[in-house]
């Protein structure tokens, strides 16, 4: 089997639409990708990997479909869809990490509460009534639904959590920590980005537990069995996407002690719920403000972003270099792209992998005399 052939197999249309964030309607339809649309034209059909446009006369499966969609050649769609369902690497695809209702309903990959149980079954049964489809794509269409509900359920919990947190105040060892001349950090920077500190784990539990049920708790990725995770992590960064908290980190602060004995000194949220991935950017809702072709910096660590855009940089930063969200590169497309991670071994290798990642030139800033973006611009102010 070739490679065009092995994409096709792999990857259902219905993927790839959720990939592109697109969700057809009852009927079937989605705006045409080829003209705008007042009402959707182009008809999605599952069953035959296919589609056609209606307005343009234009159809093809889910290779012509990507290529049309980015307005690329065949050549980099092939290259880009392998990357996608695994053919050339390790990854898995979208419809292998998906997939949820095996045809002799015995086997559930993926771990569901009771509640939620309900509602996929009470969902799927719709979705088939509506499209037509088959109870294992009504299944992956009804899961998507509950993956988006959690997020939701998160955003909520972490928005509640932060209120919490900051109208107590910031703990003030951590503060001082945080605004010191070693992490740089402005009260105006500390609000801007909703950082917030822990005072009592013991209190932020029972707060936690008094405002969302179990299920909720579980969820929200703060808790790993009955651990919660920011218990000596106490200072937390927001992850901040269309103006909603969706992912919460921790750095390790307990007692005025920086430097974690047993632990990292950074920790993120349990991922049981499948939307808690830490390959994420933070500040992600700069590339919103940006117009194409705006110099855009993107660093390794959130502190060394903020730093840097206390210094009136456009920045962006990943938690960590193995942290890099690939799926989300064409977001940057358009942008003049500089790259700086931290002055050692994993960095340089990191920077290299990375700026190999992007179609447009790549731009490098190395840091001979200092370990990270923090250090230097601390160093400057002196």
């Amino acid at each position: 089997m070739n490679q065009i052939e092995e994409i096709k197999n792999r990857l259902p249309i219905l993927d790839l639409l959720y990939k592109l964030g697109i969700t057809p309607n009852k009927s079937g339809f989605i705006p045409s990708i080829y003209k705008k649309d007042i009402t959707p034209s182009l008809k999605i059909y599952p069953k035959s990997n296919s589609y056609f446009c209606f307005a343009t006369n234009k159809g093809g499966d889910v290779i012509s479909f990507y290529s049309d969609f980015y307005k690329i050649d065949m050549k980099q769609t092939v290259k880009e869809l392998s990357s996608i369902c695994g053919i050339s690497s390790l990854h898995f695809s979208e419809r292998e990490k998906l997939e949820i209702v095996s045809e002799d309903h015995t086997r559930n990959p993926f771990e569901m509460l009771s509640n939620e149980k309900e509602i996929f079954e009470e969902r799927k049964n719709i979705i088939a009534t509506e499209t037509g489809l088959s109870e294992k794509d009504s299944g992956l269409l009804a899961f998507r639904e509950l993956l988006e509900n959690r997020k939701t359920i998160q955003s909520n919990i972490f928005t509640a959590f932060y209120n919490y947190s900051i109208s107590n105040g910031y703990e003030e060892q951590a503060y001082t920590y945080l605004i010191s001349s070693k992490r740089g950090l402005t009260e105006r920077s500390l609000k801007q980005f909703k950082i917030f500190t822990i005072h009592s784990g013991n209190k932020s539990i029972s707060f936690l537990k008094d405002s969302f049920t179990k299920d909720e708790i579980s969820i929200s990725g703060l808790f790993s069995k009955n651990y919660f995770l920011f218990s000596k992590h106490r200072i937390v960064i927001p992850y901040i996407e269309n103006g909603r908290i969706v992912y919460l980190r921790g750095r390790y602060f307990f007692e005025g002690k920086t430097t974690p004995e047993n632990s990292g000194k950074y920790i993120g949220c349990n991922n049981w719920s499948l939307t808690l991935s830490p390959k994420r950017f933070f500040n992600f809702d700069l590339l919103q403000t940006l117009k194409p072709f705006e110099p855009l910096l993107i660093c390794e660590g959130e502190f060394d972003a903020i730093t840097a855009v206390q210094n009136n940089i456009n920045t962006i930063a990943i938690a960590g270099v193995s942290n890099f969200p690939k799926d989300q590169i064409k977001l940057l497309k358009y942008f003049n792209i500089f790259l700086s991670f931290d002055n050692d071994i994993a960095g340089e290798k990191a920077t290299k992998e990375i700026s190999s990642l992007f179609e447009q030139p790549v731009k490098v800033i190395k840091l001979k005399y200092h370990k990270d973006l923090t250090e230097l611009f601390s160093n400057e102010h002196r």
